[in-house]
Protein backbone atom coordinates (compact mmCIF):
# COMPACT_ATOMS: atom_id res chain seq x y z
CA UNK A 1 0.00 0.00 0.00
CA UNK A 2 2.70 2.48 0.95
CA UNK A 3 4.70 1.62 -2.18
CA UNK A 4 1.64 2.37 -4.33
CA UNK A 5 1.19 5.70 -2.55
CA UNK A 6 4.80 6.65 -3.24
CA UNK A 7 4.48 5.65 -6.89
CA UNK A 8 1.39 7.80 -7.45
CA UNK A 9 1.55 10.68 -4.94
CA UNK A 10 -1.29 13.09 -4.30
CA UNK A 11 -0.94 16.87 -4.39
CA UNK A 12 -0.89 18.86 -1.18
CA UNK A 13 -2.92 22.06 -0.84
CA UNK A 14 -1.20 25.10 0.69
CA UNK A 15 -1.33 25.32 4.51
CA UNK A 16 -4.39 26.86 6.10
CA UNK A 17 -3.96 30.15 7.98
CA UNK A 18 -2.81 29.70 11.56
CA UNK A 19 -5.18 30.10 14.46
CA UNK A 20 -8.26 28.44 13.01
CA UNK A 21 -10.29 25.58 14.39
CA UNK A 22 -8.84 22.09 14.42
CA UNK A 23 -10.07 20.04 11.49
CA UNK A 24 -10.73 16.46 12.59
CA UNK A 25 -11.81 13.73 10.21
CA UNK A 26 -13.30 10.29 10.88
CA UNK A 27 -13.00 7.70 8.12
CA UNK A 28 -15.47 4.86 8.48
CA UNK A 29 -18.23 3.19 6.49
CA UNK A 30 -19.77 2.02 9.77
CA UNK A 31 -20.96 5.34 11.21
CA UNK A 32 -24.51 4.09 10.83
CA UNK A 33 -26.63 1.45 12.58
CA UNK A 34 -23.60 -0.68 13.40
CA UNK A 35 -21.60 -1.23 16.63
CA UNK A 36 -18.96 1.28 15.47
CA UNK A 37 -21.68 3.87 14.95
CA UNK A 38 -23.20 3.15 18.35
CA UNK A 39 -19.91 3.53 20.24
CA UNK A 40 -18.81 6.62 18.28
CA UNK A 41 -22.16 8.39 18.64
CA UNK A 42 -21.27 10.38 21.81
CA UNK A 43 -18.65 12.29 19.78
CA UNK A 44 -21.40 13.51 17.47
CA UNK A 45 -23.88 14.14 20.28
CA UNK A 46 -21.30 16.37 21.98
CA UNK A 47 -19.31 17.96 19.15
CA UNK A 48 -16.84 20.55 20.45
CA UNK A 49 -17.83 23.22 17.95
CA UNK A 50 -15.78 25.95 19.62
CA UNK A 51 -12.49 24.22 18.81
CA UNK A 52 -13.26 21.74 16.03
CA UNK A 53 -14.60 21.33 12.55
CA UNK A 54 -15.51 17.67 12.14
CA UNK A 55 -15.55 15.78 8.83
CA UNK A 56 -16.75 12.24 8.11
CA UNK A 57 -15.71 10.04 5.17
CA UNK A 58 -17.78 6.97 4.31
CA UNK A 59 -17.56 4.38 1.54
CA UNK A 60 -20.74 2.60 2.62
CA UNK A 61 -22.19 0.57 -0.23
CA UNK A 62 -25.59 0.25 1.40
CA UNK A 63 -28.44 2.66 1.94
CA UNK A 64 -28.48 5.50 4.42
CA UNK A 65 -30.20 4.92 7.76
CA UNK A 66 -31.42 7.21 10.56
CA UNK A 67 -28.15 7.07 12.51
CA UNK A 68 -26.07 7.92 9.45
CA UNK A 69 -28.41 10.80 8.64
CA UNK A 70 -28.17 12.10 12.21
CA UNK A 71 -24.36 12.02 12.19
CA UNK A 72 -24.31 13.74 8.80
CA UNK A 73 -26.34 16.59 10.29
CA UNK A 74 -23.94 17.02 13.22
CA UNK A 75 -20.70 17.57 11.30
CA UNK A 76 -19.10 20.19 9.08
CA UNK A 77 -19.15 17.84 6.09
CA UNK A 78 -20.20 14.25 5.48
CA UNK A 79 -18.45 12.86 2.40
CA UNK A 80 -20.21 9.71 1.15
CA UNK A 81 -18.22 8.16 -1.68
CA UNK A 82 -19.32 4.55 -2.31
CA UNK A 83 -17.62 4.29 -5.72
CA UNK A 84 -14.47 6.37 -5.26
CA UNK A 85 -11.01 4.91 -5.86
CA UNK A 86 -8.52 4.74 -3.01
CA UNK A 87 -6.17 7.36 -4.47
CA UNK A 88 -9.02 9.71 -5.36
CA UNK A 89 -10.35 9.41 -1.83
CA UNK A 90 -6.93 10.26 -0.43
CA UNK A 91 -6.72 13.30 -2.68
CA UNK A 92 -10.20 14.51 -1.76
CA UNK A 93 -9.48 14.11 1.95
CA UNK A 94 -6.19 15.97 1.55
CA UNK A 95 -8.10 18.82 -0.09
CA UNK A 96 -10.05 19.24 3.19
CA UNK A 97 -6.75 20.11 4.93
CA UNK A 98 -7.32 18.07 8.06
CA UNK A 99 -5.17 18.35 11.16
CA UNK A 100 -5.96 14.74 12.09
CA UNK A 101 -7.70 11.84 10.38
CA UNK A 102 -8.89 8.88 12.47
CA UNK A 103 -9.79 5.63 10.73
CA UNK A 104 -12.27 3.41 12.55
CA UNK A 105 -12.10 0.07 10.80
CA UNK A 106 -8.63 -1.19 9.99
CA UNK A 107 -8.92 -3.74 7.20
CA UNK A 108 -12.60 -4.48 7.78
CA UNK A 109 -15.20 -4.40 5.01
CA UNK A 110 -15.65 -1.10 3.11
CA UNK A 111 -13.07 0.80 5.17
CA UNK A 112 -10.45 1.49 2.45
CA UNK A 113 -7.57 1.43 4.92
CA UNK A 114 -5.24 1.96 1.95
CA UNK A 115 -6.25 5.63 1.92
CA UNK A 116 -4.09 6.15 5.01
CA UNK A 117 -0.98 5.11 3.06
CA UNK A 118 -1.15 8.42 1.14
CA UNK A 119 -1.19 10.35 4.46
CA UNK A 120 -3.99 12.72 3.43
CA UNK A 121 -3.88 14.38 6.88
CA UNK A 122 -1.00 15.81 8.91
CA UNK A 123 -1.62 13.34 11.71
CA UNK A 124 -3.36 9.99 11.46
CA UNK A 125 -4.76 7.55 14.02
CA UNK A 126 -6.65 4.27 14.38
CA UNK A 127 -9.52 3.74 16.79
CA UNK A 128 -12.44 1.54 17.70
CA UNK A 129 -13.40 -0.88 14.93
CA UNK A 130 -10.28 -3.06 14.61
CA UNK A 131 -8.39 -4.14 17.74
CA UNK A 132 -4.95 -4.43 16.17
CA UNK A 133 -2.24 -2.24 14.71
CA UNK A 134 -3.06 -1.61 11.06
CA UNK A 135 0.55 -2.06 9.97
CA UNK A 136 1.05 1.25 8.14
CA UNK A 137 3.92 3.53 9.10
CA UNK A 138 1.74 6.46 8.04
CA UNK A 139 -0.61 5.91 11.00
CA UNK A 140 0.89 7.83 13.91
CA UNK A 141 -1.40 6.98 16.82
CA UNK A 142 -3.55 4.21 18.25
CA UNK A 143 -6.32 5.32 20.63
CA UNK A 144 -6.46 3.29 23.84
CA UNK A 145 -6.81 3.81 27.59
CA UNK A 146 -4.79 3.01 30.73
CA UNK A 147 -6.26 -0.50 30.88
CA UNK A 148 -6.18 -1.49 27.21
CA UNK A 149 -2.76 0.03 26.54
CA UNK A 150 -0.17 -2.75 26.31
CA UNK A 151 2.51 -2.64 29.00
CA UNK A 152 5.12 -3.60 26.39
CA UNK A 153 5.52 -0.73 23.89
CA UNK A 154 6.53 -3.06 21.07
CA UNK A 155 3.06 -4.61 21.05
CA UNK A 156 1.79 -1.54 19.20
CA UNK A 157 3.27 -0.23 15.98
CA UNK A 158 1.71 3.18 16.49
CA UNK A 159 2.23 5.57 19.40
CA UNK A 160 -0.48 5.15 22.05
CA UNK A 161 -2.91 8.05 22.26
CA UNK A 162 -4.33 7.47 25.71
CA UNK A 163 -7.76 8.46 26.97
CA UNK A 164 -7.83 9.18 30.73
CA UNK A 165 -10.33 6.43 31.63
CA UNK A 166 -11.89 4.49 28.78
CA UNK A 167 -11.31 4.30 25.03
CA UNK A 168 -15.06 3.94 24.36
CA UNK A 169 -18.33 5.05 25.92
CA UNK A 170 -21.79 3.55 25.93
CA UNK A 171 -24.05 6.26 24.57
CA UNK A 172 -27.76 6.36 23.98
CA UNK A 173 -27.57 3.91 21.08
CA UNK A 174 -26.09 1.32 23.47
CA UNK A 175 -27.92 2.32 26.66
CA UNK A 176 -31.48 1.35 25.99
CA UNK A 177 -34.29 0.05 28.15
CA UNK A 178 -35.87 -1.63 25.13
CA UNK A 179 -34.23 -4.84 26.33
CA UNK A 180 -35.87 -5.49 29.72
CA UNK A 181 -34.28 -7.70 32.34
CA UNK A 182 -36.34 -10.53 33.80
CA UNK A 183 -36.66 -10.28 37.57
CA UNK A 184 -34.48 -12.61 39.61
CA UNK A 185 -31.57 -14.80 38.69
CA UNK A 186 -31.79 -17.39 35.92
CA UNK A 187 -30.45 -19.88 38.48
CA UNK A 188 -33.50 -19.27 40.68
CA UNK A 189 -35.90 -19.97 37.81
CA UNK A 190 -34.01 -22.87 36.26
CA UNK A 191 -32.55 -24.62 39.26
CA UNK A 192 -29.01 -24.57 37.82
CA UNK A 193 -26.25 -22.15 36.82
CA UNK A 194 -26.00 -21.25 33.14
CA UNK A 195 -22.73 -20.02 31.69
CA UNK A 196 -22.81 -18.64 28.17
CA UNK A 197 -21.42 -16.61 25.30
CA UNK A 198 -22.72 -14.56 22.38
CA UNK A 199 -19.26 -14.08 20.89
CA UNK A 200 -18.44 -14.85 17.28
CA UNK A 201 -16.99 -18.37 16.78
CA UNK A 202 -13.94 -16.93 15.03
CA UNK A 203 -12.77 -16.16 18.58
CA UNK A 204 -13.07 -19.79 19.69
CA UNK A 205 -10.19 -22.23 19.80
CA UNK A 206 -10.00 -25.75 21.18
CA UNK A 207 -8.41 -24.29 24.33
CA UNK A 208 -11.28 -21.83 24.75
CA UNK A 209 -13.94 -24.52 24.33
CA UNK A 210 -12.12 -26.93 26.65
CA UNK A 211 -11.77 -24.18 29.28
CA UNK A 212 -15.47 -23.37 29.08
CA UNK A 213 -16.25 -27.06 29.34
CA UNK A 214 -14.00 -27.48 32.40
CA UNK A 215 -15.76 -24.60 34.14
CA UNK A 216 -19.16 -26.08 33.32
CA UNK A 217 -18.08 -29.50 34.56
CA UNK A 218 -16.85 -27.98 37.82
CA UNK A 219 -20.28 -26.63 38.80
CA UNK A 220 -22.85 -29.36 39.57
CA UNK A 221 -25.63 -29.57 36.95
CA UNK A 222 -24.45 -26.34 35.24
CA UNK A 223 -25.24 -25.60 31.60
CA UNK A 224 -23.43 -23.68 28.88
CA UNK A 225 -25.43 -21.65 26.35
CA UNK A 226 -24.20 -20.60 22.90
CA UNK A 227 -26.25 -17.65 21.65
CA UNK A 228 -25.15 -17.72 18.03
CA UNK A 229 -26.81 -18.24 14.64
CA UNK A 230 -24.21 -20.94 13.94
CA UNK A 231 -25.97 -23.01 16.59
CA UNK A 232 -28.46 -23.92 13.89
CA UNK A 233 -25.84 -25.86 11.90
CA UNK A 234 -24.96 -29.48 12.60
CA UNK A 235 -21.21 -28.98 12.04
CA UNK A 236 -21.01 -26.25 14.69
CA UNK A 237 -23.01 -28.26 17.23
CA UNK A 238 -21.06 -31.46 16.62
CA UNK A 239 -17.67 -29.79 17.08
CA UNK A 240 -18.73 -27.93 20.22
CA UNK A 241 -20.31 -31.02 21.76
CA UNK A 242 -17.18 -33.05 21.02
CA UNK A 243 -14.98 -30.63 22.99
CA UNK A 244 -17.42 -30.43 25.90
CA UNK A 245 -17.78 -34.21 26.03
CA UNK A 246 -13.99 -34.53 26.26
CA UNK A 247 -14.21 -32.66 29.59
CA UNK A 248 -17.12 -34.72 30.89
CA UNK A 249 -20.01 -32.40 29.95
CA UNK A 250 -22.85 -34.37 28.32
CA UNK A 251 -24.89 -33.12 25.41
CA UNK A 252 -27.93 -32.27 27.51
CA UNK A 253 -25.92 -29.65 29.41
CA UNK A 254 -25.04 -27.64 26.28
CA UNK A 255 -27.69 -25.26 24.92
CA UNK A 256 -27.83 -23.69 21.46
CA UNK A 257 -29.91 -20.57 20.82
CA UNK A 258 -29.66 -20.18 17.04
CA UNK A 259 -30.59 -16.50 16.71
CA UNK A 260 -29.21 -13.63 14.65
CA UNK A 261 -29.73 -10.01 15.69
CA UNK A 262 -32.25 -10.98 18.39
CA UNK A 263 -29.85 -12.22 21.02
CA UNK A 264 -30.28 -9.68 23.80
CA UNK A 265 -33.29 -11.33 25.54
CA UNK A 266 -31.29 -14.54 25.92
CA UNK A 267 -29.05 -12.86 28.49
CA UNK A 268 -32.05 -13.30 30.78
CA UNK A 269 -31.26 -17.02 30.68
CA UNK A 270 -27.52 -16.66 31.43
CA UNK A 271 -26.03 -16.28 34.91
CA UNK A 272 -22.39 -15.69 33.93
CA UNK A 273 -20.80 -14.86 30.57
CA UNK A 274 -17.42 -16.44 29.85
CA UNK A 275 -15.17 -14.37 27.60
CA UNK A 276 -13.16 -15.91 24.76
CA UNK A 277 -9.40 -15.46 24.59
CA UNK A 278 -6.90 -14.27 23.48
CA UNK A 279 -9.23 -12.01 21.45
CA UNK A 280 -11.81 -10.95 24.01
CA UNK A 281 -15.28 -9.61 23.56
CA UNK A 282 -16.00 -5.94 23.05
CA UNK A 283 -19.56 -5.22 22.01
CA UNK A 284 -20.70 -8.47 23.60
CA UNK A 285 -18.99 -7.53 26.87
CA UNK A 286 -20.93 -4.28 27.09
CA UNK A 287 -24.16 -6.07 26.15
CA UNK A 288 -23.69 -8.68 28.84
CA UNK A 289 -23.05 -6.09 31.55
CA UNK A 290 -25.97 -3.94 30.39
CA UNK A 291 -28.23 -6.98 30.84
CA UNK A 292 -26.94 -7.47 34.38
CA UNK A 293 -24.85 -10.53 33.55
CA UNK A 294 -21.30 -10.49 35.02
CA UNK A 295 -18.47 -11.58 32.76
CA UNK A 296 -15.22 -13.38 33.53
CA UNK A 297 -12.29 -12.50 31.26
CA UNK A 298 -8.67 -13.53 30.74
CA UNK A 299 -6.37 -10.51 30.45
CA UNK A 300 -3.34 -10.77 28.18
CA UNK A 301 -0.54 -8.47 27.11
CA UNK A 302 -1.69 -7.17 23.71
CA UNK A 303 -4.43 -4.61 23.11
CA UNK A 304 -6.84 -7.18 21.68
CA UNK A 305 -6.42 -9.25 24.84
CA UNK A 306 -7.43 -6.34 27.09
CA UNK A 307 -10.72 -5.08 25.64
CA UNK A 308 -12.92 -6.68 28.28
CA UNK A 309 -10.41 -5.78 30.99
CA UNK A 310 -10.87 -2.12 30.10
CA UNK A 311 -14.67 -2.34 30.07
CA UNK A 312 -14.86 -4.33 33.29
CA UNK A 313 -12.38 -2.05 35.07
CA UNK A 314 -14.30 1.06 34.08
CA UNK A 315 -17.47 -0.61 35.37
CA UNK A 316 -15.80 -1.33 38.72
CA UNK A 317 -15.46 -5.06 37.98
CA UNK A 318 -11.76 -5.36 37.31
CA UNK A 319 -11.53 -8.21 39.82
CA UNK A 320 -13.36 -10.43 37.29
CA UNK A 321 -10.27 -10.41 35.05
CA UNK A 322 -7.76 -13.19 35.51
CA UNK A 323 -4.19 -13.38 34.25
CA UNK A 324 -3.92 -17.18 34.09
CA UNK A 325 -6.20 -19.96 32.86
CA UNK A 326 -6.35 -21.41 36.35
CA UNK A 327 -7.35 -18.02 37.72
CA UNK A 328 -10.00 -17.67 34.98
CA UNK A 329 -11.56 -21.02 35.92
CA UNK A 330 -11.41 -20.22 39.63
CA UNK A 331 -13.09 -16.83 39.12
CA UNK A 332 -15.90 -18.40 37.08
CA UNK A 333 -16.54 -21.20 39.57
CA UNK A 334 -16.28 -18.80 42.50
CA UNK A 335 -18.77 -16.38 40.96
CA UNK A 336 -21.16 -19.26 40.33
CA UNK A 337 -21.13 -19.87 44.08
CA UNK A 338 -21.62 -16.19 44.99
CA UNK A 339 -25.35 -15.84 44.47
CA UNK A 340 -25.66 -12.62 46.45
CA UNK A 341 -23.07 -10.80 44.36
CA UNK A 342 -24.73 -11.94 41.16
CA UNK A 343 -28.10 -10.82 42.45
CA UNK A 344 -26.72 -7.39 43.34
CA UNK A 345 -25.07 -7.04 39.94
CA UNK A 346 -28.22 -8.03 38.11
CA UNK A 347 -30.23 -5.29 39.77
CA UNK A 348 -27.53 -2.62 39.99
CA UNK A 349 -25.22 -2.88 36.99
CA UNK A 350 -27.18 -0.57 34.70
CA UNK A 351 -27.11 2.27 37.17
CA UNK A 352 -23.45 1.58 37.95
CA UNK A 353 -22.59 1.81 34.25
CA UNK A 354 -24.59 5.03 33.79
CA UNK A 355 -22.53 6.65 36.54
CA UNK A 356 -19.18 5.24 35.44
CA UNK A 357 -16.73 6.61 32.84
CA UNK A 358 -18.51 4.34 30.36
CA UNK A 359 -21.79 6.15 30.88
CA UNK A 360 -20.85 9.81 31.36
CA UNK A 361 -20.74 10.43 27.63
CA UNK A 362 -20.46 14.22 27.78
CA UNK A 363 -17.32 13.95 29.93
CA UNK A 364 -15.95 11.18 27.72
CA UNK A 365 -16.48 13.23 24.54
CA UNK A 366 -14.76 16.23 26.12
CA UNK A 367 -11.82 14.02 27.07
CA UNK A 368 -11.63 12.68 23.52
CA UNK A 369 -11.58 16.13 21.94
CA UNK A 370 -9.04 17.30 24.53
CA UNK A 371 -6.85 14.33 23.66
CA UNK A 372 -6.98 15.12 19.94
CA UNK A 373 -6.34 18.82 20.56
CA UNK A 374 -3.31 17.98 22.68
CA UNK A 375 -1.85 15.76 19.96
CA UNK A 376 -2.44 18.35 17.25
CA UNK A 377 -1.02 21.25 19.26
CA UNK A 378 2.07 19.26 20.18
CA UNK A 379 2.89 18.76 16.48
CA UNK A 380 2.12 22.26 15.17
Amino acid sequence: MEAAAKAAPITRPPPRPAGGKIRLGFMSSDLRQHPVGYFALPLFDHVDRERFEVFVYSYNLGKSDPLQEYIAGQVEAYRWWPDISVRDAAQAIADDQLDMLIELGGSTYMNKLEVMAWRPAKLQASWLGYPHSAGLSTIDYFVCDPYSKPEQPDLLIEQPLVMPHTWLALGRAVFSDQHPMTDGLPEDRNGFITFGTANNPHKYSREVLRTWAKVTASVPNARFAFVRPEGGTSAFRENVLKEFAAEGVPEDRVIFHAVRGRHMPFYNEIDITLDPFPLTGGTTTTESLWMGVPLVSLRGEAFFERLSYSILSNAGLGDLCATTLEGYRDLAVGLAGDRERRRALRTGLRETIRNSPLGRTDVWARDFYDMVAGAVESRR
